[in-house]
């Protein structure tokens, strides 16, 4: 694990809006949210479906105007179905969540560094790295959060 960050407060939370993973709303197993690229925030939702892996569920939401459509960011459910996310587990009262794996990669890199640096961003406040909850970056939560990232990777497969 590297003990220094530079890049965690210039990625935003949409950089890991792609292949979510969620409960289904039929069996509560593990399904996927495929968003295609819509990462680039686009004005349009084309081609963003769920399927669930266990039971076969499956829903499309195709060609949808961005424009009166709610989609939920930076909540432990994913943005366009509002469903609760497959990677979440409880720290002392509080909710450690990730939409898929290369969001916890990222937390790990985040939590894990001893050094965070912001290189010039320090007004960067909309970066996920700026937005993470001080129980989560505490240096006296870093071991006890990192191995509940671990226990998610394990979760996601």
């Amino acid at each position: 694990m590297e003990t220094r960050t530079k890049h965690t407060y210039r990625t935003a939370i949409y950089a890991f809006v792609k292949d979510i993973l969620v409960q289904c709303p039929h069996c509560a197993g593990k399904a996927l949210v495929r968003t295609g690229d819509f990462q680039d925030m686009k004005f349009e939702i084309n081609g963003v479906k769920v399927s669930c892996l266990k039971c076969g569920y499956n829903k499309g939401l195709d060609k949808v105007p961005m424009r009166g459509k709610h989609l939920i960011f930076g909540t432990p459910v994913d943005p366009f179905f509002h469903l609760p996310v497959w990677l979440q587990t409880e720290f002392e009262s509080n909710l450690l969540w990730a939409y898929n794996r290369e969001h916890l990669d990222f937390l790990a890199q985040h939590v894990g560094a001893k050094l965070r640096e912001r290189n010039g961003f320090k007004y960067q406040v909309r970066s996920i790295g700026a937005r993470l909850p001080r129980w989560m970056t505490s240096a006296k939560h870093r071991e006890a959060i990192l191995k509940l990232i671990g226990e998610l990777e394990e979760m996601a497969g």
